[in-house]
């Protein structure tokens, strides 16, 4: 058993397999399977026709939402009321 990497027209990895290389199994449509038994790649990695890069990482940062407090809160209030005795 060896291990093949499944490629898109993206030649971008899309599953990596174990398969004999002799059974008979077609590969899905518009992928192309090659034989990877010693070359680190995984999903998602990018094949350039040569060799294989990783995906680049992003690290989201959450933010951190505080919400108002209660004397905030009733100052928006405060100042939505007088608005609207404006209007009246």
């Amino acid at each position: 058993m060896y291990k093949y990497a499944l490629i898109n027209k993206q030649n971008i990895v899309k599953n990596v397999i174990v398969w004999d290389g002799e059974t008979n199994w077609t590969p899905p449509e518009d992928m192309t399977c090659l034989n990877v038994e010693n070359i680190e790649c995984g999903i998602n990695w990018i094949y350039d026709g040569y060799s294989f890069t990783a995906p680049q990482i992003v690290v989201v940062t959450p933010v951190l939402i505080i919400p108002p407090t209660r004397e905030e809160l009733l100052a928006q209030i405060n100042a939505l009321s007088e608005q609207i005795q404006a209007l009246t």
